[in-house]
């Protein structure tokens, strides 16, 4: 469509409600916050779920394996994003590891996945991934089942409520359909 701009930002959860809830940004691309609270007043629509695995280097013990308890992978120590970044990254965490005793240990922060799985390439740790970004770390880390199986992250678009503007409601059907021609929405 002419005069249309699009910008991609790798923003938190918390920066993407505030652009949303001042015009600044018309429609995103989210991960569903696990509290409803950020993104409550919102339209969102589910595009594709993902599940949670855990990325371990291909040499660690745990590479052999078919799947890991949340128990024994939070002994382990992780590699996580900034607080500052994704302040909303410490709760998911103790969310995801609530039903086990030891809670996770964060020895490193960085500010984006792909330098967590560059962390956790060269060993310094483990980190929590979802399943269908593994395509892209190739065989520079596994990613291995935990068990019990946490609830898959859902992933959608968001814009304010109400009427959308032609060009972001066209953009959201594109969205929509791109989602729906490869297959990746599944209730699983």
């Amino acid at each position: 469509m002419p005069k249309v701009h699009v910008r991609l930002h790798d923003w938190s959860s918390e920066r993407i409600a505030v652009g949303l809830r001042e015009g600044r940004l018309k429609v995103a691309l989210v991960a569903r916050p696990l509290k409803r609270g950020a993104f409550g007043d919102f339209r969102f629509e589910e595009l594709l779920r993902e599940h949670i695995r855990l990325a371990v280097p291909p040499d660690h013990s745990f590479a052999q394996r078919r799947s890991v308890s949340l128990a024994d992978a939070a002994q382990q120590p992780f590699v996580g994003l900034t607080r500052e970044e994704f302040p909303d990254y410490p709760g998911f965490l103790a969310t995801l590891f609530a039903p086990v005793k030891n809670k996770t240990r964060v020895i490193e922060e960085h500010d984006s996945m792909t330098s967590v799985v560059s962390a956790v390439e060269a060993g310094t740790g483990v980190a929590v991934a979802v399943e269908g970004l593994g395509y892209t770390f190739g065989n520079r880390v596994k990613l291995v089942r935990l068990t019990p199986e946490p609830k898959p992250l859902s992933f959608g678009i968001a814009a304010r409520k109400g009427r959308l503007s032609p060009a972001t409601e066209k953009f959201w059907q594109c969205a929509r359909d791109a989602a729906a021609s490869i297959g990746v929405f599944s209730k699983k």
